[in-house]
């Protein structure tokens, strides 16, 4: 996102998704003046640091997140778990004025679908969020769906999906190189 905001027009609106580590939510905030929301805040630290990170920048007005839910309960996943999406949701409405809550998220299963039970998860997390903010949940997003399910997301009630693959093919990601410390690496090194 840092490399391509700059060459692209500046009236896109970025949203971030996928794991942000708190040291490098200032470089995304200061790097990427038109970033709309990032979908995928977990914690109250890497609220707080948003928050702060959105004021020291001077950029006018709030970002919008989505608080992240694990509704598989996936090891491998990141997101609060569903108990905690009201605390952290109530974290941010109270302690980040620069933050807009805008919703809550997930993210599917390994092969990029998800079952029904996650989507209605996020729902119920939407509905407990709303009553404990004194919000209609219509006004809080649900961004769940992907490529591989979204036609299921969009039918249990979601208002954002994430088609990036269906519009662009499949990722592709750069070769790794090879550990020190694997064979292949030392056979050709020797």
């Amino acid at each position: 996102m840092l490399d391509k905001a700059p060459e692209l027009p500046s009236d896109i609106r970025w949203h971030f998704i996928g794991h942000l580590q708190s040291n490098k939510v200032k470089s995304i905030v200061e790097g990427v003046p038109n970033l709309a929301m990032v979908e995928t805040v977990d914690s109250t630290k890497l609220a707080d640091k948003l928050n702060k990170a959105v004021e020291a920048s001077g950029r006018a007005g709030t970002l919008d997140i989505m608080v992240q839910v694990n509704t598989s309960g996936e090891e491998s996943k990141y997101g609060v778990d569903p108990g905690e999406a009201v605390a952290l949701a109530t974290h941010v409405a109270k302690n980040c004025p620069r933050l807009r809550l805008a919703g809550l998220m997930t993210i599917g299963m390994p092969d990029y679908t998800s079952r029904p039970e996650n989507f209605v998860c996020l729902a119920q997390c939407r509905a407990q969020v709303a009553a404990a903010l004194g919000r209609a949940e219509a006004d809080l997003e649900l961004s769940m769906g992907m490529s591989g399910d979204f036609e299921a997301a969009i039918g249990m009630g979601s208002t954002n999906i994430r088609v990036g693959s269906t519009i662009f093919g499949a990722r592709e990601y750069p070769a790794r190189p090879k550990s020190p410390k694997s064979p292949e690496a030392g056979a050709a090194s020797s």
